[in-house]
């Protein structure tokens, strides 16, 4: 069955609504939803904001149910290359805050011996953006950068900006999800829309105005891959 992981009610109440033979359970202080949709079994995660929330909710996720693959839905931050409103399918996942390059001969952003880029599964890639293309749903891809901060200055990116040179959209939750999954060896792939762009005038408030619809339309493709794929 399917893991699905969003951060807040209204990343993953869209897919719960669809949801037959519901269950919740209760770990810590995650929720869990398992049920069927459209006749496919699967885990609905609900993990809160962050990424030691992420990787708690993951870790739990993966060690309690037979879980074969991993979608990570919700908003993520418009850096370069998109508009709000687009389905960003992330090539892989980084992180935007987290380095030891003063005490390591490492670039920014890789931890130890732990990979700087962790990747998406290119299989589920493939049969994602198939549907997006088939639906002439605009999309891009590109690498995501995580980090603790909802980021509204392309300046705090900068150092990962440098190693990096394709980051498209930044979030709060991805790398975490992503690391976890690849520890585990459970393929992953993040799906998310684009709620705000970095650096826009009132982009705070742009967020507040369109990550109720933004989180809805994300989810709703997440319907559709779940239901293409077994």
């Amino acid at each position: 069955m399917k893991g699905i992981i969003g951060a807040m009610d209204k990343e993953i109440v869209y897919l719960l609504d669809r949801m037959e033979n519901k269950s919740q359970v209760t770990m810590a202080d995650k929720e869990f939803y398992h049920g069927f949709i459209s006749g496919k079994e699967v885990v609905v995660a609900k993990s809160g904001i962050g990424k030691v929330n992420a990787t708690m909710t993951t870790t739990m996720l993966l060690t309690n149910w037979q879980i074969e693959a991993v979608l990570n839905i919700g908003v993520a931050g418009g850096v370069r290359n998109c508009h709000t409103g687009d389905i960003v399918l992330a090539d892989g996942i980084v992180y935007s805050d987290a380095t030891i390059a003063d005490i390591d001969d490492v670039p920014f952003g890789k931890m130890g011996n732990d990979p700087l880029i962790v990747t998406c599964d290119e299989k589920m890639l493939y049969e994602a953006r198939k549907i997006l293309e088939q639906k002439k749903e605009k999309h891009v891809s590109g690498i995501i950068a995580s980090g603790d901060r909802f980021v509204t200055d392309m300046a705090y990116l900068a150092d990962i900006d440098q190693v990096i040179d394709n980051i498209v959209a930044c979030e709060m939750e991805g790398m975490a999800v992503a690391m976890t999954c690849f520890k585990f060896r459970v393929p992953f792939l993040s799906i998310r829309g684009i709620s705000d762009m970095l650096g826009e005038d009132d982009q705070q408030d742009k967020y507040r105005i369109s990550v109720d619809e933004i989180a809805k339309k994300t989810s709703g493709f997440a319907l559709d891959f779940l239901v293409e794929n077994v």
